[in-house]
């Protein structure tokens, strides 16, 4: 009886990890790594270690949180797309404008996936920077490191693309 009693607080206890870990699940660290001229963002752990470890990156922290499909706060896709002649190492897009996402593949980009979705909250506004040298676009939440961006950096601010946590 006592074994049984121990799997079963063993159990319990995992399943209240579970629900912990689940209701945190929901936001999406957005990643941001940096390398030649090519800001690259994701939402996937995996991938953006892959990126430091063997592509080249340089990893620069999270930009925002974003939150999952179905999320009660959830408002737009956050669309990712990729054009590997735009740059000097091909140039990722993103977007929260599904026309937007739509009209930039007549420029050569390929849709890859949603990272997730923007915020009904506006807690952190994500900000949208470009340079035309690099062909890069530059998205962060931090309104300095934007203004940063824009006054000595080479980037011109475009839009906000929404919202985040």
């Amino acid at each position: 009886m006592k074994k049984t009693s121990n799997k079963t607080t063993i159990l319990l206890a995992s399943l209240v990890g579970m629900v912990s870990l689940t209701s945190v699940a929901a936001d999406k660290p957005l990643y941001r790594a940096y390398k030649h001229g090519n800001h690259f963002y994701t939402t996937d752990l995996v991938e953006m270690l892959n990126a430091t470890a063997s592509g080249g990156f340089k990893y620069e922290g999270i930009t925002v949180h974003l939150v999952e499909y179905g999320d009660s706060d959830a408002k737009d896709a956050f669309y990712r797309l990729y054009n590997e002649n735009a740059g000097p190492g091909g140039n990722h897009f993103y977007t929260s404008d599904l026309m937007e996402a739509l009209n930039i593949k007549s420029l050569g980009y390929v849709y890859e996936r949603t990272e997730g979705y923007t915020t009904k909250s506006k807690a952190k506004t994500i900000y949208r920077g470009y340079h035309s040298e690099l062909d890069n676009h530059f998205y962060t939440a931090d309104v300095v490191e934007m203004l940063n961006a824009t006054a000595s950096g080479g980037y011109t601010y475009q839009k906000e693309e929404g919202y985040g946590k």
